[in-house]
């Protein structure tokens, strides 16, 4: 699964309801809205500046690459994107991948909501 992809389970915030829209859901063992992955993280004990890098373009490779083994990479990343996290790489994305990805989620949910419609009209 590419973090690109949507998941396939609802990921609920825990103030808004359906945070990322009820098309992606994920099929991770935690409970939605749950942050019991960050006990089994890979980053868990590593200093934080690393997943802060003062230019995170520049200088995230070292914290994708420890994403890169993290058996929760997904569900950080799916928190991240719920709570519209601004800085920092979670799950193996910065800032600006998780903006990309939030668009590809919202064109492919529009997409979807179009395709209902047109077959509910014939």
């Amino acid at each position: 699964m590419s973090i690109s992809e949507p998941v396939h389970e609802t990921v609920l915030h825990p103030n808004r309801g359906v945070a990322v829209g009820e098309a992606y859901q994920s099929s991770l063992p935690f409970a939605p809205g749950s942050k019991a992955w960050q006990q089994v993280a890979a980053c868990r004990g590593i200093d934080a500046s690393v997943f802060f890098p003062d230019d995170e373009d520049d200088n995230a490779e070292t914290a994708k690459q420890i994403c890169d083994n993290c058996s929760v990479a997904q569900p950080c990343l799916e928190y991240a994107i719920t709570v519209r996290e601004k800085e920092g790489v979670w799950g193996g994305a910065t800032q600006r991948e998780r903006r990309s990805i939030i668009r590809r989620r919202r064109r492919a949910a529009a997409r979807q909501r179009s395709q209902r419609e047109l077959g509910s009209r014939n």
